[in-house]
């Protein structure tokens, strides 16, 4: 069986929020034991939510136009 198999049977098995907490945790040691500061990671979170931002206006502009056009044609 191929990781990505095996990471998908996990994932569809546990909880979303205590997987939330086994990556973020998995994350930080992972950065700190390669020389990022906690200011870094900091850094990190701050670049995260601002492209998770970005992200979900592009989503909601695209969103946006598809219902406009079914407005247009409907």
């Amino acid at each position: 069986m191929s990781r990505r198999s095996n990471l998908d049977i996990i994932l569809k098995n546990m909880d979303t929020e205590k997987a939330t907490k086994i990556l973020a945790k998995s994350l930080y040691k992972e950065l700190m034991n390669n020389g990022f500061t906690n200011r870094d990671i900091i850094n990190f979170s701050k670049e995260m939510l601002e492209y998770m931002a970005s992200e979900m206006r592009k989503q909601a502009g695209a969103d946006a136009s598809r219902k406009k056009d079914r407005l247009l044609i409907g």
